[in-house]
This record gives structure tokens, C-alpha cells and sequence, in this order.
């Protein structure tokens, strides 16, 4: 059998073109670089931004906005009232979202979310956020439970609003408990790394977005991307506050 002989200069150039390839692709997925395929750009807050200057906010070419309304049975964000008021004043078009505990009932927690949002305008389709968390890490949790509680919270949310919520989560959390899991519910990911193997609607792709005096705490925040063709906008009319 014939074959042509390759010389070691020949393999270097070679190996050093498939290198460079390589670090190309790598920085092409690298989430500073993907994330500037989208045009529309979010945040999430809560109150560890503390006082948030929602004008302030809008000129950073923000579109949406998710503020924390409540985690568990008991919990309501104390940043929830103040958050509404400012970005209601905007253009910033803006939703809430729920922590999700897996020691209180799905029944109670949408309790505590339907009454802490009862009097708000909601603009966008309600989160459902999921995610490590405590202890969580050293000592897992059994995915029957979190697939059970999240789904029942989910379905709950469905009949209250009209629309399946939004499933916030993070990469490793996703991989563990949530692939194949979460049907037709939008998907919010995180990945602060690589753009997202997942089909999502919304993507996190860093927690370091400065809005300088626009933010009380910290100046950074979580910053978010939205795909054009997302179908996040709540019809009011489907709304049955009870």
C-alpha cells in the first residue's frame, strides 16, 4: 500500500493550524464573545443590590428585568415593593420570579408568591428559579424529590397564570437533576463560561454587568440575554388572581 511520508515540519505546521482552530472555536463560544449575538439584554435583581435607581438602569440598554419576589413557604424579598415602584416607571419591560425550597410545599410557596405579587402588574411569564443552594452540594437531595416539587410548583403557577413558567438554573444543576425533565418550559440557563449546549430563551452569562451609582450595593449585577423569537410576554387577560 502506498502512503506519503510526513515530515516532522509538515505534522508541527499541521498540529499548530489545528490548534489554532481550536482556541478560535473556543474563544467564539466563550460567553463574552457569543453573548454579543443578542440584542436584547436583561438583568435580575434582589435585595443584596439593596436601593436600585431604575431610570438610571434603563440607560444601560436594558430591556427586561426579573426581580426576586419570594422564596419558600414564608419568605418575601424586602427589595420586591421598592423594585416594582422603580422599574414600573420604565420602559424596562419586567417579571418576577420565585426561589424554589425543597422543605416547604409547592402549594404554600405559590401561596406566598400569588399574594406577594397580587397587586403588581406582571409583564412578563413568572420564574421559577432552582438551584444549589444551602448544603445542597455535599449533600445532594434526591432527584425524585426536586423533579417532584418543582413540576407541582410549575403546574400550580400554570393554573394561576395561564402560561408555563420560566425555569431558571444553573449549568451544573441542569445536568443533574433537570435534562429531559422540564417539557415545555422556557428554559433560563447559566453559564458564565460557555455559550449554552441547551435550547434556552434566556441565557446568564455573567454576574458582572458595573451600573455604576445605579446600583446600591455593589455596582454588578447578573446579566442576562434574551433570544428574539422568546415568547415571554404575559397576557394580562389570562391572569386569575384568586
Amino acid at each position: 500500500m502506498a502512503y506519503m511520508k510526513i515530515s516532522r515540519k509538515t505534522s508541527l505546521v499541521v498540529g499548530t493550524l489545528i490548534f489554532a482552530a481550536l482556541i478560535c472555536f473556543m474563544i467564539a463560544v466563550s460567553a463574552p464573545v457569543a453573548s454579543k449575538r443578542y440584542s436584547i439584554k436583561g438583568i435580575d435583581v434582589s435585595h443584596h443590590q439593596g436601593n436600585i435607581d431604575w431610570p438610571k438602569v434603563s440607560e444601560h440598554g436594558i430591556s427586561f428585568a426579573y426581580i426576586k419576589a419570594t422564596e419558600g413557604s414564608g419568605y418575601v424579598d424586602e427589595k420586591l415593593a421598592d423594585n416594582y415602584e422603580g422599574v414600573s416607571k420604565t420602559d424596562i419591560n419586567y417579571g418576577f420570579y420565585h426561589f424554589l425550597s425543597l422543605e416547604s410545599s409547592a402549594e404554600t410557596q405559590m401561596d406566598n408568591f400569588r399574594e406577594a405579587v397580587k397587586e403588581y402588574k406582571m409583564e412578563l411569564i413568572p420564574t421559577i428559579d432552582v438551584e444549589w443552594y444551602g448544603d445542597m452540594r455535599k449533600n445532594p437531595p434526591r432527584k425524585k424529590l426536586v423533579i417532584s416539587k418543582l413540576k407541582e410548583l410549575s403546574a400550580l403557577m400554570e393554573e394561576e397564570y395561564g402560561t408555563k413558567p420560566v425555569i431558571y438554573t444553573t449549568q451544573t444543576f441542569y445536568f443533574k437533576y433537570l435534562r429531559g425533565e422540564i417539557g415545555e418550559n422556557p428554559l433560563w440557563i447559566r453559564n458564565t463560561f460557555f455559550f449554552p449546549v441547551q435550547d434556552f430563551v434566556i441565557w446568564q452569562y455573567s454576574e458582572k454587568l458595573d451600573l455604576g451609582d445605579a446600583v446600591e450595593l455593589g455596582r454588578y449585577v447578573d446579566i442576562d440575554v434574551m433570544t428574539s423569537d422568546a415568547q415571554l410576554k404575559m397576557d394580562i387577560d389570562q391572569v386569575t388572581y384568586r
